[in-house]
């Protein structure tokens, strides 16, 4: 089939909400909710009550609830007509190329492999392939940008199309806590006799249903680079003059402090630094206080931007955006602030602006993936 032949799928799109909430499971076998506020402050020691029973519960990760008990994910004949999301750092996924490129990076490192290294590379390229709502694919982008170096990486933002029989899904869904999902491989489908696996998603968007399938289950994908080009959050940059000079006068002084701590030893400047020697002529102390200064105004900007690019999003969220921001820009150390800035607002426009991106990405065209 070509992609000219190729029927373009109808699917139905979820309602997008990064202003979400949590729900917690009590050994009761009810669940109470959580607001976004208290789970970020770990309120109470990061406990609460139980809503149904006399209970405190020890909030977090590992007692997540569904947070949407009807989600229409849950019916087994709907999974296939809703759009479902993905992000990636490849700009074919899923790539047909996958496994020759793991092998040719494979190739440059030497050590151990177990057995042999063609069992090695087969265990590593069997995986199911992993799909969620909008919001767990824009939020796994930011996780991978904070903790697993791709802060610098180029990502794309995939909606897929899905071909699956009702039939071939597991019932329920597994709770990521008890039964791993990230690692399902296709040989487990198979023992299994799915060709899709639902579960509870304990890393992003904590509460929302993923699905982990067989790469032969995704029918099409339309793709678009992030940021969304012409897409931005609407700000006046007046409205950051503040910041941007309190930033500018820090940048200025930490210039000056270290050029005069330039004239110490580098060791003895970081032995001073650690109290293990006296200090003077205080440069050590002045550096210091000028690096941690020029830390303090970045965060005020960033917290300023969270404002005003993010009025909507969870104060959850908004921290996990700003940090994977934060390792955006020490990635690019070369752009300057109101190139930070501008980056800031065109990816804040993804949860901002949710249904804008997502028609942007609908009107890209399909292409066919899998088996027919």
């Amino acid at each position: 089939m070509t992609d000219a032949d190729f029927p373009d799928p109808i699917l139905t799109e979820r309602r997008i909400v990064f202003d979400y909430g949590y729900w917690m499971n009590c050994d009761c076998g009810y669940r109470s909710y959580l607001s976004p506020v208290d789970y970020m402050t770990g309120a109470n020691g990061s406990h609460m009550a139980c809503q149904h029973c006399t209970a405190v519960i020890h909030f977090g990760p590992a007692v997540a609830a569904i947070r949407d008990r009807d989600d229409p994910a849950l019916v087994d004949e709907v999974v296939s007509t809703l759009a479902w999301y993905h992000t990636s750092t490849s700009a074919d996924w899923p790539s047909p190329e996958f496994v020759a490129r793991f092998e040719e990076e494979l190739s440059w490192i030497e050590r151990d492999f177990g057995p042999n290294r063609e069992q090695f590379v087969a265990d590593h390229t069997a995986k199911a392939l992993h799909v969620g709502t909008y919001e767990t694919a824009v939020e796994n982008m930011l996780r991978r940008m904070t903790y697993q170096g791709d802060g610098g990486s180029d990502f794309y933002l995939y909606r897929v199309a899905l071909r699956l029989d009702p039939r071939r899904i597991n019932p329920g869904y597994r709770d990521e806590n008890y039964e791993i999902a990230a690692d399902i491989s296709v040989g487990e489908l198979d023992s299994d006799d799915l060709d899709a696996v639902r579960y509870l998603n304990v890393h992003e968007a904590l509460g929302a249903l993923s699905l982990a399938v067989r790469p032969s289950a995704i029918a099409a994908v339309q793709c678009i680079r992030i940021p969304i080009e012409g897409h931005a959050v609407a700000m006046d940059p007046s409205a950051l003059s503040p910041q941007t000079d309190a930033l500018r006068s820090a940048t200025n002084t930490l210039i000056k402090a270290e050029t005069a701590a330039s004239t110490l030893d580098r060791r003895d400047l970081r032995m001073m630094q650690l109290g293990g020697r006296p200090d003077p002529t205080g440069l050590a102390r002045s550096l210091g206080k000028s690096q941690n200064r020029l830390y303090e105004s970045w965060h005020e900007l960033e917290q300023r931007l969270e404002e005003l690019c993010l009025p909507n999003v969870s104060v959850v969220v908004r921290h996990d955006f700003s940090d994977a921001m934060a390792h955006w820009r020490a990635e690019h150390p070369q752009q300057s602030v109101p190139d930070f800035i501008s980056r800031y607002r065109s990816v804040a426009a993804l949860l901002e602006h949710s249904a804008e991106a997502t028609q942007a990405i609908i009107s890209q065209p399909w292409r066919p993936v899998g088996a027919a």
